[in-house]
């Protein structure tokens, strides 16, 4: 979610909302076989992200939970 990007991410991160991943591979994801690190607020839309990005061709996911239990460096928007 936008908000929650803004409020804290992973320098570097990019956001692509769980609900915008469909049948079509994102454009901001061209390398289906790129490492791609899932992450959300708690961790259960980043499982759902994950399931779905597999379901259409990505094979290099590493899905981590929550950014709440991230320990390292945070920007915020």
């Amino acid at each position: 979610m936008a908000d929650e990007f803004a409020e804290g991410h992973i320098p570097g991160a990019i956001n692509i909302a769980n609900e915008d991943i469909g049948a079509e591979q994102p454009a901001l994801l061209p390398d289906k076989n790129q490492m791609i690190y899932v992450y959300c607020r708690s961790g259960n839309r980043s499982k759902q992200a994950s399931a779905k990005l597999a379901a259409i061709g990505y094979t290099n996911i590493f899905e981590f939970g929550g950014i709440l239990d991230w320990t390292g460096d945070i920007e915020k928007l």
